[in-house]
């Protein structure tokens, strides 16, 4: 038996109706919510007057009429609550806060010591963690969730990171020590995953129905969005394909299989090309500003990544037919230089490329790609309204 004649449920539902008209119409006034939703003007000056209560709609002025009195008009407050977007990578942690917006308000950077046990990851990003609500720009509620993006296969219902061979993590329920340590609502998910989100909602695919993002950093990860909806697959960890072989002898990955993706087209994979050029060792850091001074080992090196890149792309590409394929975390630093490589094989190799219209792009929201769409899982249960119970 459900809920739906129940009224207290009748109410938060159109309640969250009303809200997503200020949300998303503003400027709007009582009577256009009336008669756009079809809810009785009494019920709709009510629930406005609860979300003015709760600081979520301001009014701000008076609006044209053509006829009686001038209506006042109604704008969403982005500002009455926070959000916190993690990151965790493999030598580094970077986190943003954001309004109810998603708009970036502060950001934090740490680092991560090479080859820090588990143990020392997890206690980091409890310091970092807490610094950033400490250091949060003041609001009506405050900090309200916390979303973070991982490396690795994660159980998204649950909160616990499976396996992220890069961090030596197995089974660590990060959600429910975060939710121990501060006492807020945290999502967590893998962090290609919450970088598709984060393009999809706010960056360059928002207009896009079909898109991949391809996470290339210290490893590869995948975020597949569907019919505007993130591929999460029977058991909520697809999207790894980082570690699908393009080398049949290739050497040994950290997950145990041979010649992965992500050995050729990676941070690791960039650092041994320009090593391999130079004969001088390196850091990826380093190699940027070489790149940023148009040498050209750089260049080389940053473009055969790319290729490398393509041929993973192509291979999805064929499987999947997005739209747009984006391509974010560190390694889009190499900008023309390494989306160039990428498309170039896609060009040349992929056998849908003729019959699609394809577009192939940089991330629009940069490093704060996975942060965003962190922050973006917290801003999604907020404003996701209520459920029927069964």
């Amino acid at each position: 038996m459900t809920r739906t004649a129940d009224p207290a449920f009748m109410k938060a539902t159109n309640k969250h109706i009303v809200l997503d008209k200020i949300r998303f119409h503003s400027p709007i006034s009582r009577a256009q919510i009336s008669a756009e939703t079809g809810l009785n003007k009494a019920t709709v000056s009510a629930l406005i007057d609860e979300l003015i209560q709760e600081g979520l709609a301001i009014e701000v002025g008076h609006g044209q009429s053509r006829v009686g009195r001038r209506p006042i008009m109604l704008l969403f407050n982005e500002q009455v609550a926070n959000v916190l977007g993690v990151e965790l990578g493999v030598e580094y942690i970077r986190i943003v806060v954001t309004n109810l917006a998603a708009k970036v308000l502060k950001t934090y950077d740490f680092e991560l010591p090479h080859h820090m046990d588990p143990t020392g990851v997890i206690e980091t990003v409890m310091s970092a963690v807490h610094e950033a609500i400490a250091d949060a720009p003041p609001s009506k509620h405050g900090i309200i969730g916390i979303g973070i993006g991982v490396p690795g296969l994660v159980d998204y219902h649950r909160g616990i990171v499976l396996k992220a061979p890069h961090l030596n993590w197995d089974n660590v329920p990060i959600k429910a020590m975060l939710e121990t340590r501060f006492g807020k609502p945290v999502f967590v998910d893998n962090e290609a995953n919450a970088g598709a989100l984060g393009e999809k909602m706010y960056g360059v695919g928002t207009n896009v129905e079909n898109l991949l993002y391809i996470s290339a950093g210290t490893g590869i990860g995948t975020g597949i969005v569907l019919h505007n909806e993130l591929l999460r697959g029977a058991d909520g960890v697809a999207g790894e394909y980082g570690h699908m072989s393009i080398d049949l002898n290739g050497a040994k990955c950290l997950c145990g299989n041979h010649g992965c993706w992500e050995l050729y087209a990676s941070e690791r994979a960039l650092v041994a090309n320009f090593e391999k050029l130079t004969g001088r060792q390196t850091d990826f850091k380093s190699i940027v500003a070489s790149l940023e001074n148009s040498d050209p080992a750089a260049l080389q090196a940053f473009r055969s990544v790319g290729q490398y890149l393509g041929i993973g792309a192509t291979n999805l590409i064929n499987g999947l037919n997005p739209s747009m394929v984006i391509l974010g975390n560190r390694l889009a630093r190499g900008g023309k230089c390494v989306l160039d490589g990428l498309q170039h094989v896609i060009q040349t190799r992929c056998f849908i490329a003729p019959y699609s219209k394809l577009s192939v792009q940089v991330s629009a929201l940069g490093r704060d790609a996975c942060p965003v769409g962190a922050a973006a899982l917290v801003l999604h249960d907020f404003f996701a309204g209520p459920k029927a119970e069964v």
